[in-house]
């Protein structure tokens, strides 16, 4: 008896074993006022609801919803409308992809065992592509995508253009811009900044930013820099008279 026991719980273990990885979004965590739609009208959206590939999410002010997108969590911030553009899943691969029309979304993606995981959400401008790791995307249409990488690193694409982000690095690209930022512009004036004076022109902090690394490994200064550089410079003097 106790062999055919052994034999039963045994059979039960391979079966959850081998038992394929499917498709799901699940609501996890609703917070005032969110609604969805899955090609109708919108209606409030509910804890413990089972979504599908091209639902709407809008969120309301104050507002939040957290998603259960096969094992990744993805929550929606206040003001943000997002659109399931993919949600496929099976025991060898995962892939999904989220349109963020305008707002902000937090993905924690997991890099799961022995299944090729791909998270993708998608902006106007760019696309980052995220596998294990997690990000901050936002997204309107004043300031353009930004991408923020607390932990991991991820691929953003635009127009040809490949960008890996990570660490202190964060991506920003506006709607009319050809290229995104620099990818230190926010790391600047907490290191590359304060290497410098505070009294630096405009071009000398665009020298400072193009050739800093150089700057440091080496005993130029910005101003070897700037006395090789040919055309024209405006000066703006301001006289002291001591008396």
């Amino acid at each position: 008896m106790k062999k055919v026991n052994i034999m039963i719980v045994t059979a039960i273990v391979c079966m959850f074993a081998i038992t394929p990885l499917y498709a799901a979004i699940t609501v996890v965590q609703v917070k005032g006022d969110v609604v969805y739609s899955s090609g109708g009208a919108f209606k409030p959206l509910q804890k413990g609801q089972q979504l599908t590939e091209g639902t709407k999410i809008q969120t309301g002010a104050k507002s939040k919803a957290v998603l259960d997108i096969d094992g990744h969590l993805v929550t929606i911030k206040p003001l943000t409308l997002i659109k399931v553009y993919k949600n496929i899943a099976n025991k060898d691969k995962s892939t999904n992809q989220i349109g963020l029309a305008y707002g902000s979304v937090n993905a924690k993606v997991k890099k799961l065992p022995k299944v090729k995981t791909s998270f993708y959400i998608t902006t106007p401008v760019a696309t980052s592509s995220v596998r294990g790791t997690e990000q901050n995307t936002s997204f309107g249409p004043g300031f353009g995508m930004k991408v923020e990488v607390p932990e991991g690193e991820l691929l953003v694409q635009s127009d040809g253009e490949n960008k890996k982000v990570g660490g202190d690095l964060n991506y920003q690209k506006g709607n009319d811009d050809p290229r995104g930022d620099d990818l230190t512009k926010n790391m600047q004036n907490t290191y590359i900044g304060n290497m410098a004076p505070n009294n630096l022109t405009d071009e000398e902090d665009d020298t400072i930013n193009q050739y800093g690394d150089q700057l440091v490994d080496s005993n130029q200064t910005p101003a070897d820099i700037l006395d090789n550089t040919g055309g024209d410079v405006t000066i703006d003097l301001n006289l002291i008279w001591n008396q």
